[in-house]
């Protein structure tokens, strides 16, 4: 029990201490006198809550009028303090009533004791950052805000409610006798999965998740931080929408050096995404992978020292700012597109395996590798180990690769400057050959 109070009077201390040297802080830059509610205050108070709470089995009508007490005093300090300050803010009150609060919870035991402790420093965190949260609030769009609320809708309303099994062509009343009226035996592709509503969905959420991180990372690094920084969140939103922008760069820039290392940088980037999504699908899979992997980093890596360490003359910094691609945050309109090219990708991908074995299987990969390689990578890591070996798994994933860089060299030739284009497909050639080492391996 006495570590308990121990324990209470210092959290009530550390947010007295805090409180107190915000105060001081205040005064000093001009502010209206106040009072000043600092450490002793909160350290009695937070010490006052321990023995409510210790009272409260025993005694609880002692501990019902010390709480209220509590209440009353602060109810009343905050009206005669504010009456003669002018100075309506609350937030003190309320960090002193949260430290009456932690103390009683600290003795009461009703949440388990780290989590008072987490409620504490968060407590103490969010109070000692007022700056930066002002500024964080003052620069959200509301664009911003209903990214957020367009992803909990999506990963906490919806997906927790959506069923959580396979759904085959056998489970379409009568399709079954539609088909047996043909007189072949189509058993293999009847009973192949065509959709898993909560598994589809938790595609979804992961997607616009990192979709949403990494518009977090290019707002937080900002592109007047620097291009190396602006490629790394290119890559985390579209390498390819980046690549292209840099492209297009080229054609009014002298040197093209840095913009091709930008680019290598976004692709890079891209791999370890890949590999973050490829693992929360199917570890196992993703183990396989880590030498195709650490050699196709380690080749990026290779083309961007050798990029950035060559010399090149007249660069100005204005090239090198707005690298990453401008989108929308979180278009569920996209989200809903990738569901159904996922569906189609995965179906077609498995009767090709049904029908014409590996070949089949690589063909319709490199083919949905066009238009949806995130689709094309999750059907392949889903089914690695299970429909086709991990061998098979892992060519699927170089192809897939190789078709997405492949269209990106077009593109640079298309839309860039013929030396960023040369220089650009010589790095992902060089990285197309690592990938290769990869089967080896496997």
């Amino acid at each position: 029990m006495v570590f308990k109070f121990i324990l209470a009077f210092l959290i009530g201390a550390v947010i007295g201490l805090e409180r107190e040297v915000n105060e001081k802080k205040h005064l000093l830059e001009g502010s209206k006198k106040t009072a000043i509610l600092g450490l002793r205050t909160f350290s009695l108070t937070a010490i006052l809550g321990a023995i409510t709470g210790m009272l409260s089995l025993n005694f609880p009508v002692i501990s019902i009028i010390l709480a209220s007490a509590f209440l009353f005093l602060t109810i009343v300090f905050y009206t005669l303090d504010s009456f003669f300050s002018r100075d309506f803010g609350i937030t003190t009150e309320i960090a002193l009533i949260y430290s009456f609060v932690l103390g009683l919870l600290i003795t009461l035991e009703v949440i388990p004791m780290q989590l008072t402790l987490a409620i504490a420093v968060v407590l103490i965190f969010l109070l000692s950052r007022k700056e930066t949260i002002k500024n964080v609030m003052e620069d959200i769009k509301h664009t911003e805000v209903n990214a957020f609320v367009s992803f909990a809708i999506i990963a906490l309303v919806i997906l927790p409610f959506l069923p959580n099994f396979s759904y085959s062509l056998s489970d379409i009343p009568n399709f079954s006798n539609f088909i047996g009226n043909f007189g072949t035996d189509f058993n293999q592709i009847i009973n192949l999965e065509l959709i898993n509503p909560f598994r589809l969905w938790m595609i979804v959420a992961l997607i616009t998740g990192v979709n949403l991180v990494g518009y977090t990372l290019e707002k937080t690094l900002g592109q007047k931080k620097g291009w190396v920084l602006a490629s790394i969140a290119g890559g985390f939103i579209s390498s390819t929408a980046t690549t292209q922008s840099l492209a297009q760069k080229s054609n009014k820039s002298k040197g093209v050096n840095h913009l091709v290392s930008a680019a290598v940088i976004s692709n890079l980037v891209s791999f370890i995404q890949i590999a973050i999504i490829l693992g929360s699908f199917n570890i196992a899979f993703l183990i396989k992978l880590i030498p195709t992997l650490l050699a196709m980093i380690s080749a990026a890596f290779a083309a961007l020292v050798f990029f950035l360490t060559a010399k090149e003359e007249n660069v100005s910094v204005i090239e090198k700012e707005n690298i990453a691609p401008q989108k929308e945050i979180i278009n569920l309109g996209s989200a809903l597109k990738f569901a159904g090219l996922f569906v189609f990708i995965s179906l077609v991908s498995k009767i090709a395996l049904v029908v014409f074995g590996s070949n089949g299987f690589l063909v319709t990969t490199g083919l949905g590798a066009m238009v949806g390689l995130d689709a094309v990578m999750i059907n392949t890591a889903q089914i690695a180990g299970n429909a086709i070996d991990f061998k098979l798994a892992i060519l699927a994933f170089i192809l897939a690769n190789f078709v997405n860089l492949a269209a990106k060299v077009i593109y640079s030739f298309l839309q860039g400057k013929k030396e960023f284009a040369v220089k650009f497909s010589i790095s992902m050639g060089v990285i197309i050959l690592a990938s290769l080492t990869g089967l080896f391996f496997s």
